[in-house]
């Protein structure tokens, strides 16, 4: 009976040992809980902080595209407008050639329409007859010996225009000395 006194003990000893055991990883399990946490946290922290600078990082991109496409845009109507500066030039003179009053005064209607057309792009003529040589804006072609006009644009061989306060197309001009 000693005997099974003794196994009975040693058998009560391993069941309270468990417990206890099992008592030491349920501690340990909310420390380690804790812990996978606060990773969880971390990462989570990190992941919507990603998200952030990514979402920043789009609007940028979207903005650019924005400024890139309105430029584009402008140096595009530049383009073409600068293309088409020639042909009304072509008219200019078909005008003055006009021997025909009713075919010149037509002549002018289509400038007239042509002009107004270009003024709703931003396009207007640059006024250079008379006014003091600018050579940021006025392109001499020759000099006139005229003392009453030194320095100031005497005739002007082809119209300039600007746009937007950009020159499309410098005057070519003359100018007194």
């Amino acid at each position: 009976m000693a005997d099974n006194k003794k196994k009975t003990a040693k058998k009560q000893e391993k069941v309270n040992e468990i417990p206890q055991e099992e008592n030491v990883k349920e501690q340990q399990q909310p420390a380690q809980e804790d812990k996978q946490s606060v990773d969880e946290s971390g990462a989570m922290q990190e992941m919507f902080a990603k998200y952030v600078r990514l979402q920043a990082d789009f609007e940028n991109y979207k903005k650019r595209n924005r400024e890139t496409a309105t430029v584009m845009y402008e140096e595009g109507v530049a383009d073409v407008i600068s293309d088409v500066l020639p042909t009304l030039d072509y008219l200019e003179m078909a005008i003055v050639s006009q021997k025909d009053e009713s075919f010149r005064q037509g002549l002018e209607l289509v400038k007239k329409a042509f002009l107004d057309a270009l003024s709703k792009y931003g396009v207007e003529e640059i006024e250079a007859l008379g006014k003091e040589f600018d050579p940021n804006v006025h392109e001499a072609a020759m000099n006139r010996d005229d003392p009453d006009n030194a320095g100031k644009v005497v005739d002007v061989l082809k119209k300039g225009y600007i746009r937007n306060g950009k020159v499309l197309r410098h005057p070519l001009v003359v100018v007194g000395q």
